[in-house]
């Protein structure tokens, strides 16, 4: 796969303003730990992905599902209140259960649930990374969620032009989106898109986080000609195409 020519700066992928004004931010609005891959993974220099086993197991793992679905849990159902008392460990820890316990497709509360004594998620989750890990959910259910069928399924062009033109629109609204990224049998990962450029030539160049490189931009571009989307290249991903599925918009994604 010829590699495509970075065309948006990091400073500008690491933060993207949306139209409603609010902004994301890797360092503040995502985790400060990592979910880490089961095996260990190499691209050589022919561009071919190695996989071999880790000589330690992993300690969090299988969580990209979770990392992503909680980063928009936060950022939809939660308020960070710095200026209030810091509370207990077991407090920090059942306002981490409630919030991960509201699905996305919920409204949710009335009002924010509000989270003392953190300015926001990144430091809140630097602080208390163990608390975290304990509390964010196990990796089992998102590996018998309905929708991962649709990895092995076909993935028409137009089903694909969707995805983008959706992307685009929920972005426009001031909406990150959490995506399943999907290439079988070499791709199965989940990120979250947080800004969009529109490159000169129509193609669209998405930022997104990565829940196994937190506080580092990366991207995923969308090619108009050929109505697909290319993932950058990764320590675990050579690079190239992906199919992209929409995730937590009901029970069934």
């Amino acid at each position: 796969m010829r590699f495509v020519p970075a065309l948006i700066t990091a400073a500008s992928l690491l933060a993207c303003s949306v139209a409603s004004g609010s902004e994301f931010q890797l360092a503040r609005d995502t985790f400060a730990f990592s979910n880490d891959t089961v095996f260990a993974y190499g691209v050589d220099e022919t561009g071919l992905l190695k996989i071999r086993f880790r000589e330690k197991p992993a300690d969090f793992s299988h969580r990209c599902f979770v990392l992503s679905e909680a980063v928009l849990q936060f950022r939809k159902y939660a308020r960070f209140a710095p200026e209030q008392p810091r509370v207990t460990r077991e407090e920090y820890g059942r306002l981490i259960r409630r919030i991960r316990g509201i699905p996305l497709w919920r409204r949710g509360p009335q009002a924010p649930i509000v989270v003392p004594g953190y300015r926001d998620l990144g430091s809140f989750s630097e602080a208390y990374e163990g608390l975290f890990k304990e509390n964010l959910g196990h990796w089992l259910p998102s590996y018998l969620r309905v929708g991962n069928w649709r990895m092995l399924m076909g993935h028409p062009r137009a089903g694909q032009a969707a995805a983008a033109q959706w992307l685009r629109d929920s972005l426009a609204q001031g909406q990150p989106r959490a995506v399943y990224l999907a290439r079988f049998p070499h791709m199965n990962h989940v990120v979250v898109v947080y800004g969009v450029h529109t490159k000169p030539n129509g193609d669209l160049r998405f930022a997104v986080y990565d829940p196994n490189s937190p506080r580092t931009a990366h991207w995923l571009d969308y090619r108009q000609d050929q109505r697909s989307f290319d993932f950058e290249k990764r320590w675990y991903f050579p690079g190239g195409r992906v199919n992209v599925m929409r995730l937590f918009l009901s029970p069934f994604h």
